[in-house]
């Protein structure tokens, strides 16, 4: 049987190197992959179409240049602050990229590293577009995190 294949989207590679060590230790057949931004996401998921995928929320070290959305209409909105701009683009990354990604994730399990506890009216406009989608609660351990994806997939 072939292994699962779980895509990990973040700017650094803290979720992908914690996975891949829990998923050794536990001795589970998992492969995982890793993708930096929209571009390399889009990339790796036409390559090889995962059984799920995780993806970060904050893109603080992604270059201004490779982050996904329109920092223009957002300076607008921050008073011409494009910095501002710039900034809510990389804390917010994650939605952007899932938001771009949609039409690849209907039938894939994605868990956002996002806790929706104080908004559950976003997930569900959310899960209108990707239904597979979760969040992760505050306080919720990478272990957790690996279960959600295996056993949601």
């Amino acid at each position: 049987m072939a292994p699962r294949r779980a895509l990990v989207v973040e700017d650094g590679s803290e979720y992908v190197n914690g996975f891949e060590r829990l998923a050794t230790a536990r001795g589970l057949d998992v492969a995982f992959s890793r993708a930096g931004d929209l571009e390399s996401a889009r990339a790796a998921l036409a390559a090889e179409r995962p059984d799920a995928l995780f993806l970060d929320v904050v893109f603080d070290r992604t270059p201004a240049a490779r982050l996904a959305g329109d920092a223009e209409p957002l300076a607008a909105r921050f008073g011409g602050d494009r910095v501002r701009a710039v900034r809510h683009l990389a804390t917010h990354q994650g939605f952007y990229i899932l938001d771009a990604l949609a039409p690849l994730l209907a039938d894939l399990t994605v868990i956002l590293a996002y806790d929706f506890a104080v908004e559950p009216q976003r997930l569900e406009a959310l899960r209108r577009r990707v239904p597979r989608l979760s969040g992760l609660g505050d306080g919720t351990s990478i272990s957790q995190a690996l279960e959600m994806m295996l056993t949601t997939s």
